[in-house]
């Protein structure tokens, strides 16, 4: 699933505009429903704010790196986190 993830949606570090928004309100949404504040979820992953703020609007292009960092905070696994989005 990662893989075929990464070759549909990422060119060159890009991901096509459509997958960041549905990741990006998909973290969002699972981070509130946590009851996770923005700023323990920057501690637990390492990212800064402004940039969780970038993949939470859906403007941020994403890394593996990223992803792996993130889908455990969410109680996720990668590709549970990719689950549907093609």
């Amino acid at each position: 699933m990662v893989y075929v993830f990464v070759q549909l949606h990422f060119k060159l570090g890009c991901m096509d505009e459509r997958a960041k928004q549905i990741l990006g309100r998909r973290v969002e949404e699972t981070r509130r429903d946590l009851g996770i504040s923005k700023v323990d979820f920057c501690v637990a992953t390492g990212i800064s704010r402004p940039y969780l703020d970038r993949i939470e609007d859906g403007t941020a292009n994403f890394t593996l790196k990223v992803l792996f960092k993130i889908a455990p905070a969410l109680g996720m696994t990668v590709s549970e986190l990719l689950e549907g989005i093609e």
